[in-house]
């Protein structure tokens, strides 16, 4: 072989490797389409196929349909043509590829949705909550205010009129009778931490909060992250529950903790 294709030899070895050919075939099969018919020696010779090797790689190859052996003495070679060995590949590679694409369909597990969108406009969140709850077919979890109950009240009377559960828990002294509504207790921290909180979770697989923190504007987001909407269930499941427990045990409890449950809300207290 000519110095100067040395590198090209070499890159090519390394190609048809990846294509399933053994370094070996590989380099017995170019040397086979640089001169033919050849025999064993001098393929061994051309390719640098150690000579214990060259017979046992050349049975190999005939197997796989890569040479032919013609008549003759000494026994010569022929090598497939190297645009037939391509073509074949080809169809080898997508009759893999299509088996390879039907298969990881039905095995794999589609893509998580990690995105968290935020929006920061009033009308878009409530437009959005609307669009979500239009939407929801089975279950809808919400912690709210008279005031978004009031903006969404159309679109939740539609939902459990098509059969979605609706459990609610709700701030302030006035609230939407839409499904089963559990009321949060009223004390002045309510108004403090939770003022225009609007927090829904959809088919438990879609999550949507909003809130307008003291002197800045609407914010919020909505999410299919799993982990989020998580957070989102357990945080509304709680809160039912602790507000269970208060009315359930009202006086006891205001009576440990204070009647604005003080020493409850306080964390380095009590």
């Amino acid at each position: 072989m000519e110095q100067g294709f040395g590198d090209i030899f070499q890159a090519t070895v390394e190609a048809l490797n990846t294509m399933g050919l053994t370094v070996y075939e590989a380099k017995a099969y170019l040397a086979l389409l640089q001169k033919h018919p050849s025999h064993g020696h001098e393929i061994s010779r051309h390719s640098g196929v150690p000579g214990p090797k060259i017979y046992e790689t050349l049975n190999r190859m005939m197997q796989k349909g890569l040479v032919a052996v013609l008549n003759t003495d000494p026994q010569m070679y022929s090598p497939l043509p190297y645009h037939e060995f391509l073509t074949r590949k080809k169809n080898e590679f997508k009759i893999t590829e299509q088996i390879l694409t039907t298969n990881i369909e039905k095995l794999s597990i589609p893509p998580t949705d990690i995105t968290v969108w935020q929006l920061t406009d009033h009308d878009v969140l409530i437009g959005k909550s609307r669009e979500l709850i239009d939407g929801a077919r089975k279950t809808l979890l919400m912690s709210l205010w008279q005031q978004q109950g009031t903006l969404l009240e159309k679109s939740l009377a539609a939902a459990q009129q098509r059969g979605v559960k609706i459990i609610s828990i709700q701030f302030g002294p006035e609230s939407i009778e839409i499904g089963k509504v559990f009321h949060h207790i009223q004390i002045d921290t309510v108004y403090e931490r939770h003022s225009g909180e609007l927090t829904i979770v959809f088919d438990e697989s879609v999550g949507l909060f909003m809130a307008q923190p003291p002197g800045q504007e609407w914010n919020g987001f909505w999410t299919t992250n799993p982990g989020v909407v998580k957070l989102m269930t357990n945080y509304i499941r709680h809160e039912i529950y602790l507000n269970k427990l208060i009315y359930r045990f009202e006086d006891t409890v205001k009576t440990e903790y204070g009647n604005q449950l003080q020493k409850l809300i306080n964390l380095e207290m009590d």
